[in-house]
């Protein structure tokens, strides 16, 4: 199959939700790029982060047979399935950012703030989901994600 990857907040920022859509259809064979007009795609995944306060997603995707639309940014919705959750982003849709590694090391926030929805879609508790080898193999300089507001970033000393 020919997967397209559309980031819809392009915010030279890595998606984490594509780069584990990548590295999953990898292994299974598949052709993945980030979407372009010119290609020709069996399917392609937007994914976005934030809402339209912030980014507005106006791409239409004509050269598909199916899209999927997924991320926070297009509201609360389902998540992936453990398999893409639990697989080692691909970290070469953003060349920009090799020798980094990104990761949710839990979900959930106990805060409940007005601008996010965060607590809302993932509970307002925070909770474990994954250990660091999901997504980092000690070579890179590591940036962790919890939700209590702001990233924490840990550096490889």
């Amino acid at each position: 199959m020919k997967i397209g990857l559309y980031d819809a907040d392009s915010h030279n920022w890595p998606n984490l939700c594509l780069m584990k859509l990548s590295a999953n259809h990898k292994s299974l064979g598949d052709d993945v790029e980030m979407w372009s007009p010119e290609g020709q795609y069996d399917l392609v995944y937007k994914s976005r982060v934030f809402t339209d306060a912030y980014s507005k997603d106006a791409q239409v995707i004509p050269n598909a047979a199916q899209v999927i639309c997924g991320g926070t940014g297009y509201g609360p919705g389902p998540d992936l399935p453990d398999a893409v959750e639990h697989t080692r982003p691909d970290y070469s849709l953003y060349p920009q950012f090799q020798g980094t590694a990104y990761g949710f090391l839990t979900r959930g926030c106990p805060r409940n703030c007005g601008f996010c929805i965060v607590s809302g879609k993932e509970g307002r508790r925070s909770r474990q989901v994954a250990d660091l080898s999901e997504f980092w193999d000690g070579s890179v300089r590591l940036s962790c994600w919890t939700r209590i507001c702001w990233p924490a970033q840990i550096m490889k000393s």
